[in-house]
């Protein structure tokens, strides 16, 4: 009983907040109010019905959704179910308000056609009629993440586990899994959860790996790594020319393989990059043996001391040099500088045409 009161207390405080958030987003003259009648439903009851008006005096009514946690694969799930209540009670749209959204279950309920809001300022409000698009942006992480579970890849092992489910194709049993990626069956398991929680990955009746969408995990992953803070980074000028400087690491005895633009697939680089970055070993040593300036502005060479082996799985040579693996190289693009997020996006886009060609 006390569960259910307290249900019902986030529930009823959650839809005052929510409008009251709505209240401060919307244009001027435009009202929105909560509506007495209870919304229907034979399968699936929302919580609420909020009323919208605009200037001109056309009004539409909006299902209400609350929740106190959604995953990504919760509101996956969920949408299909509100696109019937909405219908059913023969309104203009969903609305789902929760304590906090992660990135991709805001990614899963703006697929389905749902609109959002969560209490940390995430905002996706979209209406035909009246015409209406609101949109604002809140915490990318969890303000306050609940109980013990696995909740972030920072770190090598985690790491370990979202290459090896991007590098090889599924399926792949837990303990198989942990033997790839070199970490405990436990740790495995409770970051599987975290990911089929995510929305990234499903699993069979016996808790195996049957499927990963990678390019999600990719982007996942890419909220808790950063290239440039993951690994320690040191700038240099290279004064001749990159070319002269693809020559002498081509003949560099050290161990090394080139990430971002300059190791993207030859078919998938969108234009010629004027910088390298690079992993290394000592980057002090390379620096010197490559003729390299420490720099404080105008450097053109990143040279990174990688901050786990995964860097060093599944090197490749293109065109005689040594690149890192693709799943890296586009999650190094992705939080990147400059240009090289959209580069990423342009990997992946080639990663999903040339599956084959990457992936084991």
């Amino acid at each position: 009983m006390s569960t259910m009161r307290n249900a019902q207390s986030f529930d009823n405080t959650t839809v005052k907040r929510a409008i009251d958030a709505l209240r401060a987003r919307l244009p001027a003259r435009w009202i929105v109010t909560p509506q007495a009648r209870e919304p229907c439903g034979e399968q699936y009851r929302p919580d609420a019905m909020l009323e919208v008006r605009a200037p001109d005096g056309s009004k539409a009514s909006i299902v209400v959704e609350t929740k106190q946690d959604l995953t990504a694969v919760t509101a996956a799930a969920l949408a299909p179910r509100l696109e019937q209540a909405v219908r059913e009670n023969k309104a203009a749209g969903a609305l789902v308000v929760t304590r906090y959204l992660t990135p991709l279950a805001r990614e899963r309920l703006k697929a389905g056609g749902i609109s959002y809001l969560d209490l940390t300022g995430n905002t996706r409000i979209v209406l035909d009629r009246p015409a209406l698009f609101i949109e604002a942006s809140g915490a990318d992480r969890d303000p306050a993440p609940q109980g013990r579970a696995s909740r972030s890849l920072k770190g090598g092992s985690a790491a370990r586990i979202v290459r090896a489910l991007c590098d090889w194709n599924p399926p792949v049993g837990v303990r198989e899994l942990a033997r790839r990626a070199e970490v405990d069956p436990g740790y495995a398991s409770r970051i599987l959860t975290l990911l089929q929680n995510e929305d990234v990955v499903s699993r069979n009746k016996n808790g195996a790996v049957a499927g990963v969408k990678w390019k999600d995990l990719l982007r996942r992953w890419a909220q808790d790594y950063a290239v440039m803070r993951t690994n320690q980074a040191f700038v240099y000028l290279e004064p001749r020319s990159i070319d002269a400087l693809l020559e002498r690491l081509a003949k560099y005895n050290g161990k090394w393989a080139l990430t971002g633009s300059r190791a993207m697939p030859r078919s998938a680089a969108i234009a010629g990059a004027r910088n390298v970055s690079c992993y290394v070993e000592t980057p002090d040593e390379a620096a010197a043996d490559l003729g390299l300036r420490a720099v404080d502005a105008g450097a053109n060479v990143v040279l990174l001391e990688a901050f786990d082996s995964v860097i060093w799985d599944r090197t490749r040579i293109d065109g005689g040099l040594t690149s890192v693996a693709v799943s890296q190289c586009a999650v190094d693009l992705l939080t990147g500088t400059g240009r090289e997020p959209s580069e990423g996006e342009a990997l992946l886009s080639w990663m999903e045409k040339n599956e084959r060609v990457w992936r084991a």
